[in-house]
């Protein structure tokens, strides 16, 4: 099963992309930081990112979208990444981080996605006057709990502390954020999601009021949307509740320093567990297809950024690097391929190897063949 589904995604790159070997090579120099490729080159790019295929996926930090090389800028990724989580300074964007912006989204077709802790109500959106001053509409409070109380309309033990009232300031929080991702024209919203790992909060720590945000989210965002605009947890998406599954187009696991598929199976179970009774598919294998569609296994490259991780076996026995073997993840008997592979701060690999990890596991997810 594994050969059939690593030859179709060969022939798929000679049938629809003779030329993406071209995606996974060097790209260009900072001294011609501007794309100059040519226009076919980029239709079928951008016809790649669309078709269906198991994604390159990576949150990307120290973004300036200028400088005197292309560390800091997103058209300096290798041209096959299809989603990118910006890790800090996402909003009040400077004129070169806008250009840097449209180039990767209009030019390549890249997804650019909003990233966030979720943990108390109100993170990173609440206005600094209500958040530092405790002014909310000119009034003067007391304490900051007692001001982000009267600005969502609840905040722990203050405001309307009723069921309704807490399911109304969560959606009310929900609404804000998705204006804040609008006002970018940002292609999602990838929620970082930690609380058995120091950010619990009063909505990250609750489950169902995780999924009030998430449904409230989800009339923008995710498949339910039908916007194509995507909605994902990252960290710990099993905890959730198992109907906040079918919200998100990806459950994107931190599998950090991961030692072989043992560990990854085990990890996978705990999906399986939590949402296959909500996830489409007549039978058992193809609910755990449909989940194997949405996982995107992760590695950590702010520790691992000259080697891709630690050594990795597969099921198979082959020995490589713990990114390389998340590509490669499978499951016997099931019919379908991992939803993805990506790393944590990705893009402090390109001064040390230039992008070449993650060209190789684009190659290892996607395999390319040189035209006949």
């Amino acid at each position: 099963m594994k050969g059939l589904l690593y030859a179709a995604g060969a022939a798929l790159g000679i049938m629809m992309f003779s030329q993406c070997s071209d995606w996974t090579e060097m790209e260009n120099k900072f001294e011609d930081p501007y794309n100059n490729k040519g226009e076919a080159y980029y239709q079928q790019l951008r016809a790649y990112k669309q078709s269906e295929h198991p994604v390159m996926f990576g949150w990307f930090s120290g973004w300036t979208g200028e400088g005197a090389n292309m560390y800091n800028m997103l058209r300096g990724m290798p041209d096959s990444m299809d989603i990118v989580s910006l890790w800090g300074g996402s909003f009040n964007l400077t004129k070169a981080k806008l250009e840097d912006l449209r180039e990767v989204r209009e030019v390549k077709g890249t997804r650019i996605l909003y990233c966030q802790h979720i943990t108390d109500i109100g993170r990173s959106v609440t206005p600094e006057e209500v958040e530092k001053d405790h002014i909310v509409n000119g009034q003067q409070y007391g304490s900051r709990e007692e001001a982000l109380a009267a600005y969502w309309g609840w905040y722990g033990q203050y405001g309307d502390t009723s069921a309704e009232g807490v399911e109304a300031a969560i959606r009310k929080y929900a609404r804000v954020i998705v204006d804040s991702i609008n006002k970018y024209d940002y292609d999602g919203f990838d929620i970082d999601y930690e609380p058995n790992f120091g950010y619990g909060g009063n909505i990250s720590s609750h489950a169902g009021r995780m999924h009030i945000l998430l449904d409230e989210l989800s009339n923008y965002l995710g498949p339910k949307s039908g916007t194509g605009r995507i909605l994902m947890v990252d960290g710990e998406p099993q905890t959730l509740n198992s109907e906040s599954g079918p919200l998100l187009d990806y459950y994107t696991i931190q599998a950090y320093y991961c030692s072989g598929d043992n560990d990854l199976d085990n990890r996978f179970e705990k999906l399986i567990n939590k949402f296959a009774a909500v996830t489409p598919g007549e039978t058992p294998q193809e609910k755990e297809a449909n989940i194997l569609k949405k996982t995107i296994w992760c590695e950590d490259f702010e520790k691992h950024k000259s080697d891709g991780g630690p050594e990795f076996t597969t099921r198979d026995k082959v020995k490589t690097y713990s990114l390389k073997g998340m590509a490669m993840y499978y499951r016997p008997g099931i019919d379908a391929r991992i939803g993805g592979a990506g790393a944590y701060r990705f893009d402090l690999c390109r001064p040390v190897n230039d992008y070449a990890i993650i060209r190789e596991v684009i190659q290892t997810m996607n395999p390319a063949q040189a035209q006949q």
